[in-house]
């Protein structure tokens, strides 16, 4: 059975500096012997000049209209994450965070690492404050730690996902009151609640030892967190529905894997990877290779990309796609057997440390793929390829077409 192995370097994509990118700069033998068998091209993740969440990008990489499926990127992480989402749910992203006494905000990541430990505490935390948010208002809260500085946070009750996000998304500035977005009483409400969360957390994160040996320490507090992406479970037709692909999906962030459960993907993580910048491949790569023997779609998601790129670390940039490249050699043999797939999201430039509206490169290789004269994937090399400039909603149907599960359209 011929397969595909999707692999997708999260915000990979990157702007030229001194005349290379981490892509062009990086030692990958295999990739870029894969580049020089297959198509390469640019791809905008959703239309040109669009600057794309994780979430919108990965929605339309799967071959769903974000326009039409997107509900918020709270839901997808909470699902992710494990959370049984019910019907009226509501469910936001989260970042624990460093403040000053004013509240304005000075790490938006409370320094990104956050030890099991210090995550447990924290959730002993939330669930004290969700107590006294349902005494006082009705809806009950479940607050989950994810990965590093990141949570979910879910609603339950008369609430509404219709409500502002309280992170500045900038340092330098203060939190922000949520504040409903319609006239519905349950936004409202919900809003109060955030703001109430926002307060009792700030005033209660003082007791938390980790901040004790943070403080005695230096170290960046976990004295705020920040809810953004606020949204609920959309109702959306599984990819083997609407294209026939059995498809799994190994990936170590709760987003990713709440997308992909979402679109009715099979989820599996592996040792080594949790979503950092620091994850190593080896065991995440072997349970991709073995799944391709089960499914005609694997889908292996790299989180370390934009991890380095929002610290503005180019040579870590450059280390993470060296490190998954070395753990690809093992497999060369397999891999030239089947379809690979290599691409990004989104571009996330060192220099710019945020998502950008650029188009991505993305290599296409199989046995009867057209080869064109492109030798090395990158962002500067990629766009003299045979595949052109195409959006991300395309790649889903092209696999489809080579692994024969297309329906023809008409007679």
């Amino acid at each position: 059975m011929t397969s595909v192995l999707w692999i997708l370097f999260d915000g990979g994509g990157d702007r030229p500096r001194e005349g290379t990118t981490p892509f062009f700069a990086a030692l990958k033998p295999v990739i870029d012997s894969l580049a020089s068998y297959g198509s390469c091209g640019m791809m905008d993740p959703i239309a040109p000049g669009i600057r794309p969440g994780s979430d919108t990008a990965h929605l339309a990489l799967f071959g769903y209209d974000p326009y039409k499926y997107y509900t918020g990127r709270g839901a997808f992480e909470a699902l992710g994450a494990g959370v049984d989402l019910k019907p009226g749910d509501v469910a936001f992203r989260t970042n624990l965070a460093t403040v000053d006494e004013r509240g304005i905000v000075v790490d938006r990541r409370a320094g990104r690492y956050i030890s099991p430990e210090e995550a447990q505490e924290v959730e002993g935390l939330m669930a004290k404050i969700g107590e006294e948010i349902e005494r006082k208002y009705g809806v009950s809260i479940l607050y989950k730690s994810t990965v590093e500085h990141r949570g979910v946070l879910v609603l339950r009750g008369a609430v509404s996902h219709r409500v502002s996000d309280t992170d500045p998304h900038k340092v330098g500035e203060a939190i922000k009151p949520s504040a409903p977005l319609d006239g519905d009483e349950r936004a409202k409400v919900t809003a109060e609640v955030i703001n109430e969360i926002t307060a009792r957390f700030r005033s209660l994160s003082k007791e938390l030892e980790a901040n004790k040996r943070r403080g005695s320490k230096g170290e960046p507090l976990i004295n705020a967190i920040l809810v953004r992406g606020g949204g609920y479970m959309p109702s959306i037709e599984s990819i083997h529905d609407k294209y026939k692909i059995r498809a799994a999906a190994v990936a170590g962030v709760a987003l990713i894997r709440g997308v992909a459960k979402a679109v009715g993907m099979d989820v599996y993580t592996a040792e080594g990877l949790v979503g950092t910048k620091f994850d190593k491949f080896d065991e995440a790569v072997k349970l991709a290779v073995q799944l391709m023997k089960r499914y005609d779609l694997v889908f292996l998601h790299v989180k370390g990309t934009d991890s380095a790129s929002h610290d503005g670390d180019f040579r870590g940039k450059v280390d993470v796609v060296e490190r998954l490249d070395a753990a690809l050699r093992p497999y060369e043999a397999v891999l030239r057997e089947n379809y690979v797939v290599v691409t990004s999201d989104h571009a996330t430039p060192v220099s710019v440390r945020e998502h950008t509206g650029e188009p991505v490169p993305v290599l296409l290789y199989g046995p009867d793929v057209i080869r064109d004269d492109v030798t090395k994937f990158s962002e500067l090399t990629c766009w003299r390829g045979a595949l052109g400039r195409i959006k991300g909603i395309d790649i889903t149907p092209i696999l489809a077409s080579y692994l024969g599960l297309s329906e023809k359209f008409g007679e």
